[in-house]
């Protein structure tokens, strides 16, 4: 999401006076053998090591005027709200951009990789007298699109089954204008998934949803946001592989709620599969010394910080339109942890130069990509 999203909506869920969370906060459990947090050190056991990546696809646009549209409740401003965001959506490319990811991908070769805002856009045709919708089309599905882009460099990625979490979608299509009449509407589904390498095996997929959301009062669309996590094995190696998008909205609290349910949900697959070494993945909207990274810190390493010190590593967030011409990012949200048994040897951000697309040059996406090499001890 963009900082101007960011920005506009948290501003628009203050105003609303009161933000009320679906659950009780309480201390994140202690994981599974967890100890203090690993640092860097050299890979011993060349079989045990493998890289790993997040990588945030971008929605193609910013929603933060179709949701201010949905809360003033004034139907013309709604459908052009509607309307600018999907011609921005059509505008950044889809294809073309989950084709340059696929090149990041394959230029570093992952055997596992955390996706976060896996969009599928559907349009409807619609009556624009009556209202009444036809059959849906798939504009763009950015997973099919990845992984046909990654199929012709030659590289066979695949979803791993049961590890694909589903978050928001409008309660309905959303009128949008075509030669100026509302005979269209859009829908859009916002999902995480975990890819794995063709030659990786997976198992015990497992997904789930947060109690703990973003609710202002009267608002008109539930952000759910999610994670997914599945065991991998890599040549000699077996993790555990978390991945994860926490609210964008907001205050602090949400994502420090979010990250205390995720280590809970992770503690319950550990007592019901057994403890592995875990990586968890993700756009997490929280930065060093914020409240949701703590939480995170306090039990686990930062691949980031391990390898590369001190060094910015920004991940967040080019322009909504994606055509500014030199890099805005400036926090640092994709995160790379590591739990006990894993360390970190190396790390690198991806998508930190534009693309040069049919007609223009433009970002892939509108944060940067984290890839780390990690060791199983």
């Amino acid at each position: 999401m963009t900082p101007l999203t960011r920005t506009r909506l948290t501003r628009l869920a203050a105003a609303a006076a009161a933000l009320t969370l679906a659950a009780t906060l309480s201390p994140a459990p202690a994981l599974a053998g967890s100890q203090s947090p690993p640092g860097a050190q050299k890979a011993a056991a060349p079989a045990r090591t493998t890289d790993v990546m997040t990588r945030n696809l971008y929605l193609g646009a910013g929603l933060e005027d179709i949701v201010e549209a949905l809360e003033s409740g004034d139907q013309t401003e709604i459908v052009l709200a509607a309307t600018a965001t999907w011609g921005t959506v059509q505008a950044s490319d889809p294809a073309d951009r989950m084709a340059a990811i696929a090149d990041e991908i394959v230029a570093s070769n992952p055997a596992a990789v955390g996706l976060q805002e896996v969009t599928t856009w559907t349009t409807y045709p619609r009556d624009p007298v009556t209202g009444a919708l036809g059959a849906p089309t798939v504009a763009y599905d950015f997973l099919e699109l990845l992984l046909a882009a990654l199929a012709d460099r030659g590289v066979t990625y695949h979803e791993v089954a049961g590890a694909t979490a589903t978050n928001f979608t409008p309660p309905a299509p959303i009128p949008v204008l075509v030669g100026g009449v509302p005979s269209q509407a859009v829908s859009l589904t916002d999902r995480d998934v975990i890819l794995r390498r063709d030659d990786v095996k997976a198992w015990n997929g497992r997904n789930g949803n947060f109690d703990t959301i973003l609710k202002p009062p009267a608002f008109p669309l539930r952000i759910d946001r999610g994670w997914g996590s599945a065991d991998l094995r890599t040549r000699l190696a077996t993790l555990r592989f978390v991945n994860t998008h926490t609210e964008a909205f907001g205050p602090e609290i949400i994502r420090i709620g979010e990250i205390t349910e995720l280590f809970a949900a992770q503690q319950a697959v550990a007592a019901e599969s057994g403890a592995l070494p875990t990586v968890y993945v993700g756009d997490f909207n929280s930065a060093p010394g914020q409240g949701g990274y703590q939480t995170l810190a306090a039990q686990l390493g930062d691949a980031w910080t391990a390898t590369q010190g001190t060094a910015d590593g920004f991940t967040c967030c080019q322009d909504a339109d994606l055509t500014n011409a030199t890099s805005v990012l400036d926090e640092r949200i994709d995160l790379v942890m590591i739990g006990d048994g894993v360390t970190a040897t190396r790390s690198h951000l991806t998508g930190t130069t534009p693309v040069d697309l049919p007609g223009d040059t433009r970002w892939a996406s509108d944060h940067a990509g984290v890839v780390a090499r990690i060791v199983i001890d």
